[in-house]
């Protein structure tokens, strides 16, 4: 099983005067009985700009698993090294609910969960997209970041692109953007950049209905505004993707 990791915008934070560093230390696989198999790890963390990720996926590796299936993964982060840069300024990260594998007894690992369903034959082959969402996850206020991890997950490489911009043609920023599926569970939220480009990433192949709302409060608690929307617009599309479907829904009216 082969894993690339992606990143959601952090609102009003971007490559150019931020930076947010995750010391990544491995993803494990967690079985039906609550055991940890090891998909990837690493003695040290690797550590990542997730801003660097919003575009392009960052290969965290494979690994081998027995035949079966296992409801959730884990992704390994090292606090120590995990830190947001923003304007010259360095602030640290503390886990709102801290959780730790089992295997670390000196409970200075975080474990977050990632809602990630795996389920293959012996012999078969998958792959799967992480998407660590910074722009859910991470609340800065008080000197410090406050992060509530929400990494949305799916298997396969499916993305979901487009452009928001308002009736006049301006360019919309901030604007939240929804996934949910056939079911109506929200799969994964993103934002749109300066340029009013946004990218979904970490999600099953399937149907999808891609929302864009002007206010929007994330899980960490903030409440993110778009930036030139049109009162009272809120466009909606459909749209169907498979396990490596690259789909440009264009541009969106807000």
């Amino acid at each position: 099983m082969s894993l690339a990791l992606y990143d959601a915008p952090l609102a009003g934070l971007s490559g150019s005067n931020a930076k947010f560093n995750a010391g990544i230390i491995g993803v494990d696989a967690i079985d039906s009985n609550g055991d940890s198999w090891q998909l990837v790890g690493s003695s040290t963390p690797q550590v990542v700009n997730l801003f660097d990720l919003q575009t392009t996926a960052l290969d965290l590796g494979s690994g081998t698993l027995p035949a079966g299936t296992y409801p959730s993964v884990q992704l390994l982060l090292d606090p120590a090294t995990t830190s947001l840069t923003y304007n010259g300024q360095t602030y640290p990260v503390y886990f709102v609910t801290s959780d730790h594998p089992w295997w670390d007894p000196t409970q200075t690992v975080e474990a977050v969960s990632v809602p990630l369903a795996v389920t293959a034959a012996a012999g078969q082959s998958v792959s799967a997209t992480l998407d660590f969402n910074v722009f859910q996850s991470a609340d800065l206020r008080d000197g410090a970041v406050y992060l509530t991890p929400t990494v949305a997950a799916g298997m396969g490489q499916p993305t979901i692109s487009g452009v928001v911009a308002n009736n006049a043609g301006g360019l919309i920023s901030n604007a939240t953007i929804v996934a949910t599926d056939a079911s109506g569970n929200v799969a994964n939220v993103t934002a749109s950049h300066d340029d009013g480009s946004f990218q979904l990433h970490g999600i099953n192949p399937g149907t999808y209905t891609i929302s864009v709302l002007n206010s929007f409060v994330t899980k960490a608690g903030d409440t993110v505004t778009a930036s030139g929307a049109d009162p009272g617009a809120a466009p909606t599309r459909s749209v169907v993707v498979g396990p490596n479907s690259k789909v440009n829904l264009g541009t969106l009216q807000d």
